[in-house]
């Protein structure tokens, strides 16, 4: 009895192989979320952030008294009438901290990210383009970089006017070229690559190249510099709310409930410990979940992670 075979090459009586379905590849975030949960100092911090930030957006429903309300005992302890006790004006010490913590919080995030897209900016065509380009916005980098950064935000808000915007606006200029160095000095690592150089002689034109093949290799570092970034902002909005340049009279801000409390520091501690207190925690938190973030996206521990998984 002969074998028949068919056309196709596949031998009918042969026994069926087994079709293996291999798994789809987990998401690179996927990945990085579940190194970083492995951080226990990384998620509480992350968690107090969390906690922090939902308190000052919903201030508005979780302040028994409103920012500008005052009530009718000065200087009062803790009760249950004012968690926090009231300040020397009759307000309402809990009530003015949340909402000083969604003031804070938004100037923070302004300032970073305002300097975040014009370094980003900044970095991608100073590296990108080299030669006489890069020379020209790196000595601008350096000029800028030699002013103090509160010096910068008080000359901003000295020709803007006092508010807290333009003294974001200003502090945002002096961050600025730590992330155009940051992302000059990653360009110019990445666009030597193979990939970049396949992707020019194929005819990809600079910006699909830097948008495709130099952002998404920079993102780490940006992530992880942006964190960091949060919490000197933070110290930094307190410092010039503290010498009366960012909120004005009648809003709160962190800074500016730590400058009234300093004032009566020898009345009562407690004005100035709690905002003093609030500030360093989230300035300490967003500093943590920048390691966090760092050592989740390391070299180092993504090959030894993939190594461990085969």
């Amino acid at each position: 009895m002969t074998d028949t075979i068919r056309p196709d090459g596949i031998d009918p009586q042969a026994a069926p192989t087994e079709v293996v379905t291999l798994p789809p590849p987990r998401p690179a975030w996927h990945t990085t979320w579940r190194r970083f949960r492995r951080q226990k100092v990384a998620m509480a911090a992350a968690i107090v952030i969390v906690i922090i930030t939902l308190a000052g957006i919903f201030a508005g429903t979780l302040a028994p008294h409103g920012i500008d309300e005052m009530t009718s005992e000065f200087m009062a302890t803790f009760s249950k009438q004012h968690w926090l006790g009231t300040d020397n004006t009759g307000f309402d010490l809990y009530s003015r901290l949340l909402f000083g913590i969604r003031t804070s919080l938004y100037a923070s995030l302004l300032a970073v990210v305002l300097a975040l897209v014009g370094g980003t900016l900044l970095g991608l065509l100073s590296g990108y383009m080299g030669g006489w380009v890069d020379t020209v916005l790196m000595r601008c980098t350096d000029a800028i970089m030699a002013l103090p950064g509160l010096l910068m935000a008080m000359a901003v808000v000295g020709v803007l006017g006092h508010s807290v915007t333009h003294a974001m606006i200003g502090l945002s200029v002096a961050f600025m070229p730590g992330f155009a160095r940051l992302v000059r000095g990653q360009v110019l690592a990445v666009k030597g690559e193979s990939f970049v150089e396949a992707a020019r002689v194929i005819g990809a034109s600079p910006p699909r190249i830097i948008r495709k093949h130099i952002l998404p290799n920079i993102a780490s570092p940006l992530i992880v510099q942006a964190f960091v970034s949060v919490g000197f902002a933070l110290l930094a909005e307190g410092a010039l709310a503290y010498i009366g340049l960012s909120v004005q009279p009648g809003e709160a801000s962190l800074g500016s409930l730590l400058q009234q409390g300093f004032n009566l520091i020898n009345q009562t501690p407690r004005l100035m410990l709690v905002p003093g207190v609030v500030i360093v925690l989230l300035s300490l938190s967003f500093n943590a979940v920048a390691d966090g973030i760092r050592d989740a996206l390391a070299n180092k521990e993504r090959v030894a992670d993939v190594g461990a998984q085969a």
